[in-house]
């Protein structure tokens, strides 16, 4: 199932910026091998009954969204790549997957639940493109229906990065990673290097409080934030995990 309502022009990175190549690199990190384990913790976290519609947005290659529908739930899955969506259909089958740009509305019945995890929101033009996208998953649930985003902040990268705007280089498993923060505006960049493939990607970055205001600005409430799918206060060093309610 697929959509036209793609605007390239309202994202940072390229349509595709997070094909393949991106992919492979990633998958080398080992971002993704407590995937099981994560969706299971979610599944929990939200109190997700038997069966509940969950809208994986923004889903990648599907990773969580297959992990959820292994569960039992009915799980869509919605990136604005069709490269994306169609290794998505490859390697993740089980969900239903769409493209679509999260910035406009989802003519979808409505979910139990969104799910965006792996820090895969920050990426609109403008700030005003990340609300957007907030308020039309508020849209995409039902009464009481809960969103969960599970991302990087801005005290976390500080914690990793320090203050100074360096560039910073870090290599794991062979994957160089360069990454440095413009801090007037809160963008992270970030170039991952593997055998002469270079993906830079950038991505914005907000404090916790702004999360929750942004959040409860789209028509959210009680929006609630983690240090991990546990509920265990944020520390500095954890990536911060949103929760809140349509």
């Amino acid at each position: 199932m697929t959509s036209d309502s793609s605007t390239p022009e309202r994202i940072l990175n390229d349509v595709d910026a997070f094909d393949r190549a991106f992919i492979d690199l990633n998958d080398r990190l080992g971002r993704y091998d407590d995937t099981d384990r994560d969706a299971a913790e979610i599944a929990a976290l939200l109190e997700l009954a038997p069966g509940a519609r969950v809208l994986d947005a923004a889903c990648g290659t599907g990773r969580m969204g297959a992990a959820l529908q292994a569960l039992g739930y009915e799980v869509v899955g919605a990136d604005i790549s069709r490269e994306v969506i169609a290794e998505a259909e490859r390697r993740s089958p089980g969900p239903t997957y769409i493209v679509a740009d999260l910035t406009k509305p989802l003519e979808l019945p409505p979910f139990d639940a969104v799910v965006n995890t792996y820090s895969s929101w920050g990426y609109g033009k403008t700030v005003e493109d990340d609300q957007q996208m907030l308020r039309v998953w508020n849209q995409a649930l039902k009464p009481g229906g809960r969103l969960l985003m599970e991302l990087s902040d801005l005290e976390r990268s500080r914690h990793r990065l320090g203050t100074s705007g360096d560039v910073v280089t870090r290599v794991t498993n062979d994957v160089e990673e360069k990454l440095w923060v413009d801090w007037s505006t809160g963008m992270l960049h970030v170039t991952y290097s593997l055998d002469g493939v270079s993906v830079p990607i950038q991505i914005r970055m907000y404090e916790r409080e702004d999360l929750q205001r942004m959040v409860s600005e789209a028509g959210f409430r009680d929006a609630l934030l983690y240090g991990g799918y546990d509920r265990h206060e944020k520390r500095p060093e954890d990536r911060a995990v949103v929760v809140a309610t349509r």
